[in-house]
């Protein structure tokens, strides 16, 4: 019953398409970079089924390329990041899931919450992720560089990080243990995630989307837009308003 979620990718020259991209790249770390920054731009974090539908998404393959490339819809971290590492394969990268804890703005201990990928290109592993809410690299993360937006790796026994410099030092996003996490796994983790009472999930509805210029994000009824460094705010004051923004700024329609 859980073969779907070790399903090959249906399409994917259709999944390279759905994220602005018109042909088969090779497996080099260039085209990782330029596929992760592909589908942060084409395709957004959202929480639409959990908080309009009160549903559990699935992570089948199959059924995460319906609804992500066919139906042109987003998702959180356990599905787009499940469907990249999907497509990741069939465009033939080395590469394994790892499950995370989120300590961004908590600076407690948390339980697995978070899915991402490590890669590995010519022996060097990197950290991808195409399905956090909070900041996050627009490349993959090698673990021997810092990238653009002070992202970089570090090992502190045996938990990797996720960390970013900013102007106060270092910051702690993301710790994971770096092996080989089972997909079918990821189940109980999606679950309690999306279904547990009072899931952050279900609360409200959350967009996001980068853009070349910053970001386009919907939190609650606030509709929020980074520009070259300015921040604009919209009240959303009804569901014609919501799904308009939707349907015109995240090509949503729920």
């Amino acid at each position: 019953m859980y073969k779907d979620i070790y399903a090959p990718l249906p399409d994917a020259a259709q999944y390279l398409k759905r994220i602005g991209i018109d042909e088969i790249l090779e497996p080099t770390r260039e085209n990782l970079d330029k596929i992760i920054y592909a589908h942060i731009t084409h395709v957004p974090f959202e929480n639409l089924d959990e908080c309009m539908d009160k549903a559990c998404p699935s992570l089948n393959i199959p059924d995460l390329f319906d609804k992500i490339v066919v139906r042109n819809r987003g998702g959180y971290c356990f599905e787009l990041n499940a469907a990249l590492y999907a497509l990741l394969q069939a465009l033939g990268y080395e590469a394994y899931p790892v499950a995370c804890r989120i300590l961004w703005g908590h600076g407690l201990f948390m339980p697995l919450s978070h899915r991402a990928t490590i890669v590995v290109i010519d022996g060097v592993k990197h950290f991808c992720d195409v399905g956090f809410g909070g900041p996050s690299a627009h490349c993959a993360v090698p673990y021997n560089e810092t990238v653009d937006g002070g992202f970089f790796v570090k090992v502190v026994g045996r938990d990797t990080q996720i960390m970013r410099k900013t102007e106060d030092g270092e910051e702690l996003l993301i710790t994971y243990v770096d092996s080989f996490f089972e997909p079918i796994d990821f189940i109980p983790l999606n679950f309690n995630v999306a279904m547990a009472p009072g899931s952050f999930f279900q609360m409200m509805p959350m967009l996001n989307l980068t853009t070349d210029t910053g970001s386009k994000a919907i939190n609650g009824d606030i509709y929020r837009v980074h520009h070259n460094g300015e921040v604009t705010e919209t009240k959303i004051e009804n569901d014609e308003m919501m799904r308009k923004i939707m349907k015109e700024e995240f090509g949503l329609v729920k």
